[in-house]
């Protein structure tokens, strides 16, 4: 839908700070991307990427958003894994339990007139969860979203996301709920704690993963800790009845297991962290 750019912008102030700019590509649905905005300007969370300004440049849309400079999760899965690194337990269940805190708020949501609007993030994905210079977790683009407001998101019978982390329903273009996203984020646990994706194969066709996912057939290796791999069974269970509804259903029990095994991360180790595999200057 867009492409995104650094740039600089100049604040009330008069001092200059780099912006995300969101930039709408040419050809693309002006309602769907001034339907972002708009839930942007709507969403106020600290675990929710920050709208700052939307406008027009280059006869096209932008959303003006906070620059993130310790770039996003799947950047930093990679860099992971060129240096040959597992990723951290701890902080795999930190970066977890702050998106489920994200999801809670974002499900959550009302119009400024207090009607409930049932939003669905529908593209949670590692390439989607974005951190701060201080070691904050912000889920962001929510340019698929789905809403019981007909005039948001682009509705049922659309797979819209990345492939590799649809929900089963999604696949099928079934209706969506709170628990689509939740499969999503039990995707992301998984390759964070057990170091692989768990649906996606090297050279697989897409119908093979989608098969994949609607069958929801997941073998956790014996190395992972029971209660991690209960809550991740849990999350992707292909059936909804078996499936966690709510983010705080889900954040409870993972909550318990960080608390239990002393894996909860002060704001200075996320950032040290952060600071370790991108040598961030911060």
């Amino acid at each position: 839908m867009a492409e995104v750019f650094l740039a600089e912008a100049i604040d009330e102030k008069g001092d200059h700070l780099n912006v995300a700019l969101k930039l709408m590509r040419k050809g693309m649905s002006e309602a769907n991307f001034h339907d972002e905005a708009d839930l942007m300007g709507l969403l106020q969370h600290p675990n929710l990427v920050h709208k700052l300004e939307v406008g027009e440049a280059f006869g096209r849309p932008y959303i003006a958003m906070e620059f993130l400079i310790g770039g996003d999760l799947r950047s930093v899965m990679d860099s992971h894994r060129h240096q040959m690194k597992g990723f951290p337990t701890a902080m795999g269940v930190h970066v977890t339990l702050e998106v489920l805190r994200a999801l809670a708020y974002f499900h959550q949501a009302k119009t400024r007139s207090g009607a409930a609007l049932n939003l669905v993030h529908s593209d949670v994905n590692p390439a989607n969860v974005f951190f701060s210079g201080t070691g904050e977790v912000k889920l962001g683009d929510f340019g698929v979203a789905t809403s019981s407001r007909a005039d948001i998101g682009p509705g049922e019978g659309v797979a819209a996301g990345k492939l590799s982390y649809l929900s089963p329903e999604q696949t099928r273009g079934e209706k969506l709920t709170a628990a689509s996203d939740l499969w999503s984020v039990g995707v992301m646990l998984h390759e964070l704690t057990v170091g692989y994706h768990p649906f996606l194969k090297e050279g697989q066709a897409e119908a093979q993963v989608m098969n994949a996912i609607r069958a929801g057939k997941v073998v956790i290796p014996d190395y992972v800790d029971k209660p991690l791999a209960l809550v991740m069974q849990r999350a992707m269970a292909p059936d909804l009845k078996l499936r966690y509804r709510t983010a705080g259903e889900f954040a409870g029990p993972l909550f318990t297991y960080a608390l239990d095994h002393n894996l909860n991360q002060p704001p200075r180790a996320v950032q040290d962290w952060l600071e370790s595999v991108l040598g961030l200057l911060v």
